[in-house]
């Protein structure tokens, strides 16, 4: 990963910050209540953008105690870690140990900032005292009573004044200080050079010393969103809602460049977010959020290797370098998922700002980048001032990337639903749209290894739609079926070129998955009007349920159905699937095959075999319990495939009809 300066990050942050302060406060510049008040609003943001309190630590009634006190030295000084350690004890009787203060407590007292009272007791509630603060913030600066003229505590109050800490307070030692005037006072030590060792050191400030400027260890990034179709006018991009006082910062990577290079904290603004954007809330130690980073990552390139494997993916190799896959990233895109990426995929994989892998997308090319299938259709009226209750028709679009938008159209679009479409930008958001001819009545033959479809040879990168009445994916050439696909799988071919390549596909349901075949194991009829059919259906060892208030026409126990579905849930009743072949007797058996009729017929991995017996009663049997010969009481034997079988069908269903 690329290493950079989180100070100067830092420090934008700081001053954009300030500036947002100015904007959104109301300032009286020539009243000097208002002006204090301007001051301590700028102390207080900076105090809480290097992680020392925030603002709401600091009580309405104006009083900084001395336990609250603790934190801000503590934290100020970059002594956080000290005071975890500490927590859970104390060594004052006045202390709880399960105090939120006692660890900045004991820390306080342990580096001499603060310490007890004569009596021994801390007295944590009480308020701070001027010669108290001079003390702690003159040690904090590294100044020993053995630098300062006078006795305690006139010295140190005088070396804070010299050191113009002080300045514009007249307080007696004894004096207890607002809160808003110590937070300004902590501010002002921050920006303070501390004491040098030597006189040949360098100047620093007591910020930079104690490495607040640099905290990038404890800065927190929230969960990622990744900008698609972001509108800047909402403030929202998925959890994050962006606030007008807050900056955001882009970086840039540009992975192409040898070696890769990177531009830092860019200013931006929310209209400045791009498709593909990686976006994070960053908080500092003390949660309080400092900025939104914009990261634009992006590598692509072929899948050589997904590890360890697909059933647990932990890391991805792009043209073989190794990225890790991030705490958010999608994992349904690497791992075993239906449509998820495999080697040898054409990829562009968006990184976060540790450079792990949170998401990916197909690589596209310029031959078939402006195909998209319409997933739904809309109208919208506008709340804006310039075109206030228009009209507007928008779609979302399914690209070939796998990404999804949505775009205003300047036509009625629902003729294109939930069809393949071609459509070129108006502008940024606004597109127009070309509606495919669908092709119903051709069947195809596939030949997936010499890449073939029909006549036609495939393209390297062709993109494959295959959609169901419920759900559209994009799949890989090398998942399709080989061999015939039936009239009405294949409802588009878009070509390419000379030679006319195949370099877009449009299928229906080319797995099958929308209709399942289903033996019926029980009927339960209507006991009296307004009562509904019950019928309990076996798939494999899965189970099904299917209630109609109409009978479904010669079925009965043992039929085979063939039911409409969406996410393995019945949704319809499709007709009854008539078997590919019958016999009665079978004439061999193993766990892969089956011989009736002198025809072998091979299993699928999934087949399974059913017993109906005359009683009516169906139940499903292991392979193993298939009898050979003739004489074995069965009276009918149905095989049912999962194509036919001159197009290489395998059986997935036996249902053995008993005498």
């Amino acid at each position: 990963m690329l290493k950079f300066n989180f100070k100067k990050v830092l420090v934008k942050i700081i001053s954009m910050a300030m500036a947002f302060i100015l904007m959104f406060s109301t300032i009286a510049v020539f009243a000097a209540a208002e002006k204090s008040r301007s001051e301590y609003d700028d102390a207080i943001a900076k105090l809480e953008l290097w992680g020392v309190i925030k603002a709401s630590d600091v009580g309405t009634d104006g009083k900084m105690t001395r336990e609250l006190f603790s934190k801000i030295m503590v934290n100020s000084t970059g002594n956080n870690e000290l005071a975890q350690s500490m927590e859970g004890s104390t060594t004052f009787p006045d202390v709880s140990s399960k105090s939120e203060y006692s660890g900045y407590i004991n820390a306080a007292a342990k580096l001499g900032y603060l310490s007890a009272y004569s009596d021994g007791k801390f007295k944590p509630q009480e308020a701070i005292t001027f010669a108290q603060l001079c003390t702690a913030v003159v040690k904090a600066l590294g100044y020993t009573q053995a630098d300062l003229i006078g006795a305690w505590p006139n010295g140190y109050m005088d070396k804070a004044k010299g050191l113009g800490i002080t300045t514009g307070y007249s307080y007696s030692s004894n004096s207890t200080i607002p809160a808003n005037a110590v937070v300004i006072m902590i501010t002002r030590m921050l920006n303070t050079n501390i004491k040098k060792a030597s006189a040949q050191d360098q100047d620093i400030t007591l910020v930079d010393s104690a490495g607040l400027m640099d905290d990038q260890n404890n800065w927190v990034y929230g969960k990622p969103e990744v900008a698609l179709n972001f509108n800047p006018d909402t403030k929202k991009l998925g959890n994050i809602t962006f606030r007008d006082d807050i900056p955001i910062l882009r970086d840039t990577y540009n992975n192409t460049a040898s070696p890769a290079t990177k531009n830092v904290g860019e200013i931006i603004a929310l209209k400045d977010i791009k498709d593909k954007d990686v976006v994070y809330e960053v908080y500092n130690k003390l949660n309080v959020l400092i900025y939104y980073l914009v990261v634009d990552n992006k590598v692509e390139g072929e899948i050589t290797s997904i590890l360890p494997s697909k059933y647990s993916p932990k890391t991805l190799q792009i043209n073989s370098v190794d990225y890790e896959l991030g705490q958010y990233a999608n994992l349904n895109r690497f791992n075993s998922s239906p449509g998820s990426f495999n080697t040898g995929d054409g990829v562009t994989a968006l990184l976060g700002y540790d450079g792990k892998v949170l998401d990916a997308y197909f690589q596209v090319d310029e031959n078939n980048e402006d195909y998209a299938f319409v997933l739904n259709c809309s109208t919208m009226v506008s709340k804006k001032a310039e075109d206030y209750n228009k009209q507007y028709y928008t779609v979302e679009l399914l690209h070939v990337d796998g990404s999804r938008k949505t775009y205003k159209v300047n036509i009625d679009p629902y003729a294109f639903k939930w069809r393949l479409v071609q459509y070129s930008l108006i502008n940024d958001d606004t597109v127009a749209l070309l509606n495919m001819t669908y092709d119903i009545s051709s069947a195809f033959q596939v030949d997936i290894s010499n890449r073939k479809i029909g006549d036609n040879y495939v393209t390297d990168n062709v993109k494959i739609f295959n959609y169901t009445d419920y759900a559209v994916n994009l799949v890989r050439w090398s998942d399709i079926p080989n061999g015939r696909l039936l009239s009405g799988k294949i409802k588009y071919l878009g070509y390419t070129g000379d030679f006319n390549d195949v370099n877009v596909i449009c299928a229906y349901d080319i797995f099958n998955e929308q209709d399942k075949d289903m033996v019926v194991q029980s009927i339960e009829k209507p006991t009296g009007t307004g009562g509904s059919y019950k019928y309990e259906l076996l798939s494999g060892s899965s189970k099904y349920t299917y209630t109609s208030k109409s009978e479904i026409p010669n079925a009965e126990v043992g039929t085979v159905l063939s039911m409409k579905m969406n996410n393995d849930v019945i949704v319809d009743y499709n007709h009854i699937t008539n078997p590919e072949e019958q016999w009665w007797y079978v004439q061999a058996v193993d766990s892969k095959r089956i011989k009736m009729n002198n025809v072998i017929y091979q299993f699928s991995s999934t087949v399974a075999v059913y017993f109906n017996d005359y009683s009516g009663k169906l139940n499903p049997q292991p392979v193993s319990n298939i009898r050979v010969g003739p004489n074995q009481g069965y009276s009918n034997i149905r095989v049912y495939t999962d194509r036919p079988l001159d197009n290489g069908g395998k059986v997935t269903m036996l249902v053995f009809d008993l005498k």
